[in-house]
């Protein structure tokens, strides 16, 4: 679908009440968006690279309490934590998006492809406890209410993650997978100050950011980095929607958002869309906002964020 296509049904969705707006939309990505053939299988793996980034920086994941920002409409990230040993574990969003079909559908997944799951897990060190636990999965899981009370994990939303009724100290981890570029950067901001409020002096911030332009992941006519050449309010007209909102934030302004809370940053480990590097490289008109910025901060497509609560924020 043509880019500003997809942007103009958007933003007539998101001039619908969300009661009447969502359930429209969600149809529409069941049918023709990303929704159409889903499978688990992404967001496991993206469980695992969480478990092994915690570990590298030695801490310990059995047990562990995590807060998950953005639930989306699945829970495969926290089912593969709880699979690796986490324990209780909290996935907040803003809406409420969650769908049970498509959870019951993630467990038949499971169930028709154990031997591919299994091979997905087969480097965690707690294998013993990952076949317990996926073994528990397979027989006990059949809806969305079984599944969230066999694996404590605790769906809260509408829920604000700036501001959550949760004790200080009182989490491990702070995680999400490719959802804080949706959020506006002074939601940001508290967003991770109520992280530094509830994480444990040991404990983390672990987030993979994707940096693309979305519109490219359904247009291949247009580049990871085509969105830089608009102005914050072209943008805003194009994109401003709560559907596809991007904030467009580079490595770069992350880096500087961080630093200016006064968290650690420990890794911040960014892959380069190198046919966008050839794109800018070719001359691609950017706004001002981006203009100053080096080829490889541009075309940053994703990162992963692993920082410590440091000082007092």
């Amino acid at each position: 679908m043509h880019w500003k296509l997809k942007a103009a049904v958007q933003n007539a969705m998101g001039k619908l009440p969300p009661d009447l707006a969502n359930p429209i939309y969600y149809r529409l990505q069941k049918s023709f968006g990303g929704l159409r053939h889903p499978t688990p299988v992404s967001r496991l793996q993206a469980g695992i690279e969480v478990v092994r980034r915690i570990r590298q920086f030695g801490r310990p994941v059995e047990s562990a309490v995590f807060l998950e920002v953005g639930t989306g409409h699945q829970v495969n990230l926290p089912l593969s934590l709880w699979l690796c040993g986490a324990g209780r574990i909290i996935t907040v969003d803003l809406n409420r998006y969650l769908q049970e079909q498509l959870v019951v559908d993630d467990i038949a997944y499971l169930r028709s492809h154990e031997e591919e799951v299994r091979n997905l897990f087969a480097e965690i060190p707690q294998r013993g406890l990952f076949e317990e636990r996926f073994e528990q999965l397979l027989s006990a899981a059949n809806s969305l209410d079984e599944l969230l009370s066999l694996t404590d994990i605790q769906y809260w939303a509408p829920a604000d993650a700036g501001n959550l009724a949760l004790a200080a100290r009182s989490i491990d981890c702070h995680i999400s997978f490719t959802v804080l570029e949706h959020i506006p950067t002074a939601v940001l901001k508290q967003i991770f100050q109520e992280g530094h409020r509830l994480l444990r002096p040991d404990g983390l911030f672990v987030h993979c950011i994707d940096f693309t332009d979305h519109f490219a992941h359904s247009d291949e006519k247009v580049s990871s980095v085509n969105f830089l050449q608009f102005s914050e309010n072209e943008w805003s007209c194009l994109a401003g929607n709560r559907y596809m909102f991007h904030n467009r934030l580079r490595v770069d302004e992350f880096r500087g958002l961080l630093a200016e809370l006064n968290l650690e940053i420990l890794a911040l480990d960014t892959k380069v869309d190198e046919a966008a590097m050839q794109v800018l490289r070719n001359g691609f008109p950017l706004d001002e906002r981006f203009r100053h910025k080096d080829c490889q901060t541009n075309a940053a497509a994703e990162a992963w964020l692993v920082a410590s609560p440091g000082r007092a924020a």
